[in-house]
């Protein structure tokens, strides 16, 4: 896909590009009040002429995925990825941002008009995946202490983990506020180096395709990240 194409190397950028720093709001009813939670995250955007991968864009995204700690009764996770029915894991905001905004075009066929709307970007508006309701993926721990006890919930599913509350709905307001960068100090185990597999994971000789597998066994913890970010 386009946007996995990286920026130093995919080939010639014209000149055309949009920087755009974004909070992801998060908002949620809590006994009967409104509750917000957010993180502020960056993507760039690059016009790329004689790719080498026939790519016609290239995108970087930096932040981390937004921590929800619900009024001390649990916390729920949005990652920077999307989780489709049957499929793997793959990139929402670099998409989602542009269909936020009212852009049409793909990432790889982007006018001058649209690199025009995404620097003059501002406000706050609810969050579009293209012409869908998908959103990013919700995950939650048993245990924050243990990334094995990872699962993947549908935002509906919220008020079963989490006495009294319920999702309303995802936002996307531009800001000028600094990259969010807590998740690390929340999940130290993100930071580990040289260790064995931290995710629960299929059998070796017995994995299942990605369109069987749950989120859990297929996460990794860059996935926890944008790519430039990890």
């Amino acid at each position: 896909m386009a946007s996995l194409a990286a920026l130093p190397l995919a080939g010639c950028q014209s000149g055309e590009k949009a920087k755009l720093r974004y909070r992801v709001i998060a908002s949620f009813e809590v006994d009967g009040h409104l509750f917000e939670a957010s993180t502020v995250m960056e993507i760039h955007y690059a016009r790329v002429t004689n790719s080498l991968i026939g790519a016609g864009g290239a995108t970087r995204l930096y932040g981390e995925a937004l921590i929800a700690d619900l009024d001390g009764r649990g916390t729920v996770y949005i990652l920077p990825i999307q989780h489709p029915r049957n499929a793997s894991l793959t990139q929402v905001y670099e998409y989602g941002v542009l269909s936020t905004l009212g852009i049409d075009s793909s990432i790889g066929s982007l006018t001058d008009a649209d690199f025009s709307t995404l620097r003059n970007a501002k406000g706050r508006k609810p969050f579009r995946l293209h012409k869908t309701t998908r959103l990013p993926a919700f995950i939650f721990f048993s245990d924050e202490q243990d990334p094995k006890t990872i699962f993947e919930l549908q935002p509906s599913e919220v008020g079963q983990y989490v006495s009294g509350a319920r999702f309303l709905g995802l936002d996307i307001e531009i800001t000028d506020a600094p990259v969010t960068r807590k998740l690390r100090q929340r999940l130290p185990w993100l930071n580990a180096v040289n260790v064995a597999e931290i995710f629960p994971r299929d059998p070796r000789g017995a994995r299942r395709p990605n369109s069987e597998l749950p989120l859990s066994h297929m996460i990794t913890r860059a996935r926890f990240f944008g790519d430039g970010s990890r």
